[in-house]
């Protein structure tokens, strides 16, 4: 089930939220910020110096929501809900950085911690060490058995909206967001953004290799192999969308993380995947060496017979690494393109040149392997 169509959902109205965290009557101040999707973003000081980040949202008005069969409860609103309870499960590693949400008219205003200074600005290199501290706290989520022990999502963690399939969002939608022909056709994509990255999308098919050129042509003509593979893997609990600008380190060492408009029970290809493309200006180190690392984070658990919960054997398999490598290319190969005809050199060290060679080599691989 996507949408959210039928879920029970505790959403009182957005006053109400506000006046829980004494910030009824305060004014709400201008926040910047870069537009993507089409939320609203204000912020609030409360005395004391206390300072909140207030989102309103709509299907109405958001262009990814549309684009991935969100609604009419935006699946945003639907986990930061239920934020302060998932978050014991995340091994005190990774939060969903929510306060509250209410509906607001024919939207939602969600609440969150002001987290300026803490979230990553993704376009400037971040650290190893950070790195490290981001794949532990994604391993820790992932490695968790978000089922119940028949394999299916049942009653997990006694809320009903689980075994209706929570409004996850669909693995064609995502992984075809921003590919060309999602782009070129009439519908939010082409609306919102096909102005600025079809150009790249022009430049990787000028620079990409005919093998790939093809390969990513024939996936976005088609991208149900594609899709078949990924639901031949292993699901669990993703973001969806992991730019860095959405993750942050806590001062408490927990991995802030905003921006779960994208959540689902999912292949770990489809997060690992976009997590290498979509941070790639940032990143410290190449591909290979990040999913090694991440592999090293990932807990290989058990079933305890005393408090229910299964933690499965998971591994990071060359399947996985294989539609990991196909999905970062099919939605952001545009961005290689368009980095390698710039000339820029990564913060990896590695020039854009040199990065798209080694996608469009992987990927042809990948294909070869798994479709």
């Amino acid at each position: 089930m996507t949408g959210g169509e039928g879920l029970r959902i505790p959403i009182e109205g957005l006053d109400r939220v506000l006046r829980d965290h004494r910030l009824e009557r305060v004014a709400e101040e201008p926040f910047p910020n870069d537009g993507w999707s089409g939320a609203a973003l204000t912020r609030l000081r409360r005395g004391g110096g206390d300072r909140f980040i207030l989102k309103r949202n709509s299907l109405a008005r958001d262009w990814i929501a549309k684009a991935t069969a969100d609604g009419p409860v935006l699946r945003e609103a639907w986990m930061a809900s239920r934020a302060r309870f998932l978050e014991q499960f995340f091994s005190n590693r990774m939060r969903p950085s929510y306060l509250g949400v209410g509906r607001d008219g024919d939207g939602f205003g969600i609440l969150m911690p002001d987290l300026t200074g803490v979230l990553f600005d993704w376009a400037k290199p971040i650290s190893v060490e950070e790195l490290d501290h981001v794949l532990a706290g994604l391993g820790a989520m992932h490695a968790y058995w978000w089922a119940d022990r028949d394999g299916g999502l049942g009653s997990i963690l006694g809320d009903p909206d689980w075994a209706l399939g929570g409004p996850w969002c669909p693995i064609r939608e995502r992984i075809t967001l921003i590919c060309r022909s999602s782009l070129e056709r009439p519908g939010p994509q082409r609306d919102a953004v096909a102005h600025r990255l079809l150009p790249g999308w022009d430049a990787f098919d000028r620079l990409a290799t005919a093998a790939a050129r093809d390969l990513i042509g024939m996936l976005d003509d088609d991208p149900q192999p594609l899709v078949d593979a990924l639901e031949r893997q292993p699901k669990t609990l993703i973001h969806g969308d992991l730019k860095l600008a959405n993750i942050g380190i806590g001062a408490d060492g927990v991995v802030e993380t905003v921006d779960w408009q994208m959540v689902s029970i999912a292949p770990i290809a489809i997060e690992l995947g976009w997590f290498l493309v979509a941070n790639v200006a940032s990143l410290p180190l190449e591909p290979d060496e990040i999913l090694r690392r991440y592999a090293g984070h990932l807990d290989h658990g058990h079933l305890d017979p005393d408090d229910g919960w299964m933690r499965p054997q998971f591994d990071l398999d060359w399947p996985a690494v294989d539609a990991a490598i196909l999905v970062g290319l099919l939605l952001r190969g545009w961005r290689k393109g368009m980095d390698a005809e710039a000339g820029i050199t990564l913060a990896s060290g590695v020039t854009a040149a040199e990065d798209l060679a080694w996608w469009c080599e992987r990927a042809v691989g990948a294909a070869d392997r798994l479709l």
